[in-house]
């Protein structure tokens, strides 16, 4: 009636769909076993000191820099995930879309923070842990809890007030001062100085999933589907906050784009980063709209907006974080 099962793949999401058409899945776990030898065998050419986030977390993995992720966890019903790892970003959103239970997400436990620290403890000097923010989500406090558990000193737990591709510009630039040799004091004043200066603005095309998900009032959702408006919200003191309003159904992508073009001065130096839930193609076109009326964009790209934000935010939404840089 039980079967426990151990294996190693490449591709964990596919391992556990085929698993689950034998029965329940329950207690899933996965370990990036390539992002452990990487730090073992290739970080002495990167860093002593280990950044760690949460799959709240939206950003590139170009495998340059040593970013260690605890993944968030949802469910659709009964139904387990651990998120990026069970599923595809594209595979959720197709469920997101065809399933009747609106999922549920849940943060990262203690043991699985501790699980991860007491990994890195063995093999650098110091953790820097940035997470989503304690107001919304559990997530930090998990971490909390587990660094108090394996008596570590050398460990830092930063709330990033932001999320999705925010969260993701500041992990990177954390993992950036790493790399450069930096110690843990050096690296915590860098990630304190570039939070502020780190701003999010999410464009919801279909306030149903916040509604559904109990983060919207069912009477917002009226008002802007009769008004044709879509709202636009940021992340200020650790909230979600309203912050402006798209005219009009269509082109979300179009309109969000002009909505950042004419909210930051184009001639300072900023990092854009873009995540879209399943609308890569329009998503491409957004980031090229960006690309081209920003005169000193030091980085920009587009990454799938995880399931943290895309459970509230739905398919076809848009996440654009701009981070000033000195």
């Amino acid at each position: 009636k039980k079967e426990k099962v151990h294996i190693h793949t490449d591709t964990p999401e596919k391992t556990f769909e085929l698993c689950s058409e034998f029965g329940s899945l329950v207690n899933q776990k996965a370990d990036d076993m390539k992002k452990q030898v990487e730090s073992v065998y290739v970080k002495q050419e990167k860093t002593n000191i280990a950044i760690v986030t949460d799959s709240g977390a939206d950003f590139l993995d170009d495998h340059s820099l040593d970013i260690h992720v605890v993944p968030v966890r949802y469910s659709f019903g009964n139904v387990g995930y651990i998120d990026k790892v069970s599923q595809t970003p594209k595979e959720f959103y197709q469920e997101l879309i065809s399933n009747p239970e609106h999922p549920k997400t849940s943060q990262p436990t203690p043991g699985d923070f501790k699980s991860k620290y007491q990994y890195l403890t063995s093999h650098y000097e110091g953790i820097v842990s940035i997470h989503l923010p304690s107001k919304l989500s559990g997530t930090l406090q998990s971490a909390l809890t587990a660094i108090k558990r394996i008596e570590f000193d050398n460990a830092v737990i930063i709330d990033s007030d932001n999320a999705s591709t925010g969260l993701g510009l500041i992990v990177r630039h954390a993992a950036e001062l790493a790399k450069q040799g930096l110690d843990i004091n050096q690296i915590v004043d860098g990630v304190n100085h570039i939070i502020p200066k780190t701003h999010l603005y999410v464009a919801f095309n279909d306030l149903s999933y916040g509604v559904k998900g109990g983060r919207v009032p069912k009477s917002k959702k009226i008002i802007t589907d009769l008004l044709h408006i879509r709202p636009v919200t940021t992340c200020k003191d650790g909230v979600l906050k309203p912050c402006g309003i798209l005219f009009g159904t269509k082109d979300l992508h179009k309109k969000i784009a002009m909505f950042i073009i004419k909210k930051f001065d184009n001639s300072k130096r900023y990092r854009i980063s873009i995540a879209h839930s399943n609308s890569e193609e329009n998503g491409n076109v957004l980031l090229d709209i960006l690309d081209n009326n920003f005169k000193n964009l030091d980085y920009i790209d587009l990454v799938d907006m995880s399931p943290a934000l895309g459970v509230h935010a739905g398919p076809n939404s848009f996440a654009i974080s701009v981070q000033e840089l000195d």
